[in-house]
């Protein structure tokens, strides 16, 4: 388990920083005449594509239990599937935004209401789970559900990517618990110190060297949550009679050099 991870870990974070790096120079661009205003497009569609790149290539290699980097062949391939799965995601976000924003817009409406009703006056905590519910869907539930839609794609393809049957295994007690102590221990409680420095820290190059290594530990521990996920959500994928794709490239090269040898 631990190899795989931090493989994945590693790849993650050098590609993703590929994409920052792009995401980066699109904010550097001046869209003074046509020719930039193209090359700004460029770097925005060259920084999604990375982006999906990265974590599709890593949930393929961890499928195929191959290194990342062989995955990104397929993953160009898996691209369509991705995409169309991020909308699905994204609109299931965007709802429970919506609702949390509808929500608290009538918020005084729903205590009149309950007044009205049973006289009931707390309703504090209402309002407090309606927050607590939709922060888990959004940062945990989705992210699970975009490990799973990864991991389907890699192992099974277009047909069960379709069924949005990946919705369902995003959902699986494991991958949540992993998601959500992934998000608490490592991505929530280090962007609590992201500010922090000790006093006695002088202000001069140590001080930069000091926020750097920060900065670097705080963005390693959010791959590392990313890469348990998908490593959670790869461990659950169990390719079915017709989708022998999607089972190790290792053994179906091993089977072809058994098959040659006699």
């Amino acid at each position: 388990m631990i190899r795989p991870v931090l493989t994945t870990m590693v790849w993650l974070a050098v590609i993703d920083a590929l994409s920052l790096l792009a995401a980066s120079a699109f904010l550097y661009t001046p869209e003074s005449n046509p020719l930039m205003l193209l090359l700004s497009v460029v770097l925005v569609v060259a920084a999604a594509v990375v982006a999906m790149l990265s974590s599709s290539s890593a949930a393929w290699g961890l499928v195929h239990v191959r290194s990342p980097w062989h995955g990104l062949g397929p993953s160009l391939r898996m691209l369509p599937l991705v995409l169309a799965a991020l909308v699905v995601v994204g609109l299931l976000c965007g709802g429970a935004g919506w609702f949390e924003h509808w929500w608290l817009r009538r918020a005084g409406e729903v205590d009149a209401a309950l007044i009205a009703a049973g006289d009931v006056t707390r309703t504090g905590w209402l309002h407090a789970s309606v927050r607590w519910c939709v922060a888990l869907l959004q940062w945990v539930v989705v992210p699970a559900w975009i490990a799973a839609s990864l991991a389907w794609a890699a192992a099974y393809g277009r047909r069960d990517m379709v069924s949005l049957k990946w919705l369902t295994a995003g959902l699986h007690w494991r991958l949540l618990l992993v998601t959500l102590a992934g998000v608490l221990l490592l991505v929530w409680l280090p962007w609590v110190a992201v500010y922090w420095r000790p006093r006695a820290l002088p202000a001069s190059t140590i001080e930069i060297a000091f926020t750097v290594i920060k900065l670097g530990v705080i963005y390693l521990a959010a791959h590392l949550a990313w890469a348990l996920a998908l490593w959670t959500a790869a461990r659950r994928v169990q390719p079915a009679p017709g989708h022998d794709q999607a089972r190790p490239a290792a053994g179906s090269e091993a089977a072809a050099v058994a098959r040659h040898s006699s």
